[in-house]
């Protein structure tokens, strides 16, 4: 009933930003292609019979880890165009959700739709969780304790809404809205959190408001073997957050293709967040995404960099496989970080192509880190 009953003061929170945007939007600010965009919206219904059906693609999984013990639920995602168009991009809605013996769960949706060839793009990701999650510290000289460990329950919500800039000189400007709210249930033996000797050990309130400048020449979205994907975001954390504070976050990506069915892709990460920033969302290093072989957040400060590239190729029909290996740390700041002192990571994986016309992968990494880290992920969709 707890469960329930804070998920139903969620949603009541997302109406109320729900009935903000129609002021927000008219100071962003569109371009006449945005404005077309928009009409599109309401024009294409009547253009439906045109629209290409929807692709769905989804899978069962079951896993253990010490965290979740056994553990069981689902994933997939859903491809479809909005708009029949030699240009334009797929739209999609991954999903997941699982269940655990010690009664973990989560809840995922994450809608990314075009319109418009590719000049109005809408996301809004949104989550729902009861996890362990484990807590080291600040630093990138952290130690195991035996006692990271601590219970938090989790709703997440962003929309972000994409368009072409006026007067900016990306090829998309995006209007970004987000509300997180975490509780602490339980610190367990965990003295950073027990003691409260970092800030948020009770949990809290985020709204944040910003802006994600975006260059995007990829040839796909599921598979690039070619072109490159910028992003810069910058995001305000104004009252009434509990926590005030902004988040600057770069994120680089380059897709060269050698061969047929052979690439090489690099990705440079940057994040740095304000001082008043509470420790579960200062940047955090390790994950299915960067760094694979560390627990994510297993070194934890306001600002991670990281480097990582990766060699992808099919060799038998649907079935490939990767390579990987990357470098990055944590610190105050930038400049703090001794390339002495940098972490590794590297592993492989094994692919398969369960969708062949969009070129969408069911992923299986192992990465291994150092000081004996290591982790094995599930997923779709390639890291990045």
């Amino acid at each position: 009933m707890r469960h329930f009953n804070k998920l139903k003061y969620h949603v009541i929170t997302l109406k109320k930003i729900f009935k903000i945007l129609p002021v927000l939007i008219p100071f962003f600010g569109f371009s006449q292609k945005g404005k077309q965009a928009i009409d599109s919206i309401i024009v294409r219904q009547q253009d439906s019979t045109k629209i290409k059906k929807v692709s769905f693609n989804g899978y069962p999984y079951i896993f253990y880890t010490p965290e979740t013990e056994a553990a069981f639920g689902a994933g997939g995602i859903a491809l479809f165009y909005t708009k029949k168009s030699e240009t334009l991009r797929p739209s999609k809605i991954g999903f997941g959700a699982y269940y655990t013996s010690n009664d973990q769960y989560k809840f995922s949706i994450k809608p990314s739709i075009y319109f418009n060839s590719n000049n109005l793009v809408i996301n809004m990701p949104v989550s729902y969780g009861y996890r362990v999650d484990k807590f080291w510290g600040i630093g990138n000289n952290t130690i195991d304790s035996g006692t990271e460990q601590y219970l938090r329950q989790d709703f997440e919500f962003e929309l972000e809404v994409q368009v072409p800039p006026i007067l900016l000189f990306s090829d998309r400007a995006g209007l970004i809205i987000e509300y997180k709210n975490t509780d602490i249930v339980d610190g367990k033996n965990n003295e950073f959190i027990n003691n409260e000797l970092v800030n948020g050990s009770k949990g809290g309130n985020i709204f944040g408001i910003g802006l994600n400048l975006l260059w995007d020449r990829r040839d796909n979205l599921f598979y690039p073997t070619s072109g490159h994907f910028q992003s810069i975001k910058f995001i305000v954390h104004p009252e009434p957050s509990d926590f005030i504070y902004t988040t600057f976050e770069l994120d680089a990506r380059y897709y060269k293709e050698f061969k047929k069915d052979q690439v090489f892709a690099t990705n440079l990460y940057v994040k740095s967040v304000g001082k008043n920033a509470p420790f579960y969302e200062l940047p955090a290093l390790g994950g299915q995404n960067r760094m694979r072989g560390y627990f994510l957040g297993r070194y934890r400060d306001q600002t991670y960099a990281m480097l990582q590239g990766e060699y992808r190729q099919y060799f038998w029909k649907r079935f490939g496989f990767v390579a990987f290996a990357g470098i990055g740390d944590v610190g105050e700041e930038i400049i703090n970080l001794n390339i002495g002192e940098l972490k590794y990571s590297y592993g492989g994986g094994l692919r398969y192509l369960f969708n062949k016309k969009e070129k969408v992968n069911f992923r299986m990494d192992v990465g291994i880190g150092k000081d004996g880290n290591t982790g094995i992920y599930f997923g779709i969709e390639e890291s990045f």
